[in-house]
């Protein structure tokens, strides 16, 4: 009988290798990246075109490599960066497992050429799905340059999974961006499809590279970290609250100069913030752990990204304890003000006022504005139009008159009562602001109707954004534009924000401005789905939150508003705005049926 079982060609098998090594663009960049580095390279200086599928450039001046050594690089478990078994106890190299190249080269047509530093002259290997078509001499100075083109030319189920062309793009600058902070002294330069998008000079320090990086005005706060305790060294550079992002995006976390995702090492930052961090906020973080290389196993994954401590409770107490201690050393903690604690009386004041026969001052929501009292944003009162949903009629009980006797209760400056004819609604304030906010972003977005009021800034804000918020920025231009946004381009990565809509004067301009960008999906294309993205993140920022007191004619607005809406039954992200609950339902749990 003949044997079933057959033992895979080298083809097949550097290409199943591939696909954990190589999935996309930005993995032949992190490998070719990390191989530099490895090597010694002080000049890094990446090119890429149409997103990385079709041209991905990395030259370093590195050691370089002799022709035997440029052949033997492309087969499989070929390195020169262990010897043993036991070497695997003590990875103290980014690269290891000699699969990147031959992975790579197994997918892509490739171009390699090296010189040793005292070589005269330099190899030009060339492969085509990873068979050697050309060795040749060639002049180069010391150092390495990998050329990948038509990346998955020979696997076109994967090639057509791949992003477009921008969201491949960011994923690089990520990666890149990543690279750069944990190696200030290397020069990193970076073109896309022939236009510079980052150049970075060999830094000083931590601080420096990251000033370069994200904007001089963000590092200004953060706040240094620096702890060595039971063999475990942490140090770094982490955000104040105030610059708390959206999304975990701008968080840079590595282990003996290695960038990784991690649960435990994340629990034990947040651990470390505490109360000092809302829940839906995440912070700026360049962190860099050492340990003994027994501590930590890096050899988890093909694209080691992931790593296991041996002692889970020693590093997180250690990671915890550290960023505990750096916050509160330079008094991280959130202050309160005049203007804040008027807030938080609940407008007891203004009907105090009112009672002794006083004219309450400010009496609405905009003069509220004015003198930064705002408990309620003026544009929940913009209309009493109703362009759809449930018929607000229907929320009005009538008195024994015969006239209308709406009641409204706020309980807790989170949730507002309504009662009805048939019993009671109970509506989620910021939820249902959410619902109204989003629908008019959305519709303004569309062009369906002109943007909201637009405030001038008193003093035009300047902001450094960093490579991946400046390819978000190109795109969403147009469309920030029609929500009532002025934002001009300076120089390089640098713009101006001269104006923005009125609904945001509650929120640092900067800080809205980022969480914009950050926003934009990272696997979604169409306009739509970047006007909804937009639209999701306006309303959030913009909507009331829990703990602003409302006026009875306030809560009034926000119902009739909501019921006006398309789809008032929920927010953007889906939980609910409202609940009912009838007479027939109470009178059951007071057993009088």
């Amino acid at each position: 009988m003949a044997s079933k079982i057959r033992i895979l060609s080298e083809g097949v098998s550097n290409r199943i290798a591939a696909g954990e090594v190589v999935e996309g663009p930005f993995s032949v960049v992190k490998e070719l990246v990390e191989n530099a580095l490895d090597a010694g390279a002080t000049e890094i200086s990446v090119a890429v075109k149409g997103g990385g599928s079709d041209l991905i450039r990395v030259v370093d001046n590195a050691t370089g490599m002799n022709t035997d050594d440029a052949l033997a690089a492309f087969d499989r478990f070929a390195t020169s960066k262990i010897r043993s078994d036991g070497d695997l106890n003590s990875i103290a190299t980014l690269g290891f497992r000699g699969e990147a190249l031959p992975s790579i080269a197994s997918v892509s047509r490739v171009r390699l050429i090296t010189c040793e530093h005292d070589s005269v002259e330099g190899t030009e290997v060339s492969l085509v799905g990873g068979e050697v078509r050309n060795v040749l001499p060639a002049g180069r100075a010391p150092g390495t340059t990998v050329e990948v083109s038509a990346l998955f030319f020979n696997t076109p189920a994967r090639r057509k999974f791949l992003k477009g062309d921008r969201i491949e793009l960011r994923k690089i600058m990520d990666l890149l961006t990543e690279y750069a902070v944990l190696y200030p002294s290397v020069r990193f330069d970076v073109e896309a499809d022939g236009r510079p998008v980052l150049g970075l000079f060999p830094a000083e320090d931590l601080r420096e590279r990251v000033a370069a990086v994200i904007g001089s005005g963000l590092v200004k706060e953060m706040v240094p970290v620096a702890a060595n305790e039971e063999g475990f060294a942490v140090e770094g550079l982490i955000g104040k609250p105030s610059i708390a992002r959206a999304r975990g995006v701008q968080q840079v976390i590595a282990v003996n100069g290695r960038p990784i995702r991690s649960r435990l090492i994340s629990a034990a930052i947040r651990a470390g913030y505490g109360e000092l961090l809302p829940r839906d906020r995440h912070p700026v973080i360049f962190l860099a752990i050492r340990s003994a290389g027994d501590a930590v196993d890096v050899n988890v994954h093909p694209t080691k990204r992931e790593v296991r401590f041996g002692n889970t409770r020693k590093i997180f107490g250690v990671v915890e304890s550290a960023l505990r201690s750096a916050l509160l050393q330079d008094d991280a903690a959130p202050s309160l003000s005049t203007q804040e604690l008027a807030i938080g009386a609940g407008g007891a004041e203004e009907e105090a006022a009112t009672d002794a026969g006083q004219p309450a001052t400010p009496t609405d929501s905009a003069a509220r504005a004015e003198s930064g009292q705002l408990a309620f944003p003026a544009t929940i009162r913009e209309s009493d139009t109703r362009a759809g949903g449930m018929e607000p009629a229907e929320l009005r009980a009538e008195a024994e008159d015969g006239e209308q006797d709406t009641k409204f209760w706020q309980l807790h400056g989170q949730y507002v009562f309504v009662q009805t004819r048939e019993g009671l609604l109970l509506i989620d304030q910021h939820a249902a602001h959410e619902r109204v906010l989003y629908e008019k972003a959305r519709t303004t977005l569309s062009g369906a109707a002109e943007a909201g009021p637009s405030q001038q800034l008193l003093f035009p804000v300047v902001v450094e954004l960093t490579p991946g918020e400046s390819a978000t920025f190109e795109e969403v231009h147009p469309l920030l534009d029609k929500l009532g946004f002025t934002i001009r381009p300076l120089s390089g990565r640098t713009v101006l924000m001269e104006a923005a809509p009125a609904a945001l004067q509650r929120w640092p301009h900067e800080t809205i401005l980022r969480d914009i960008l950050t926003d934009v999906p990272s696997g979604k294309t169409a306009v739509r789905d970047l006007v909804e993205s937009i639209a999701k993140t306006v309303a959030c920022r913009a909507s009331i939150k829990a703990g602003d007191r409302l006026k009875e004619e306030e809560m009034r607005a926000l119902v009739d508003q909501l019921f006006a809406t398309e789809l008032p039954y929920s927010c953007p992200h889906g939980r609910p705005t409202f609940m009912r609950m009838t007479i027939a339902e109470l009178d059951k749990r007071f057993g009088r049926t």
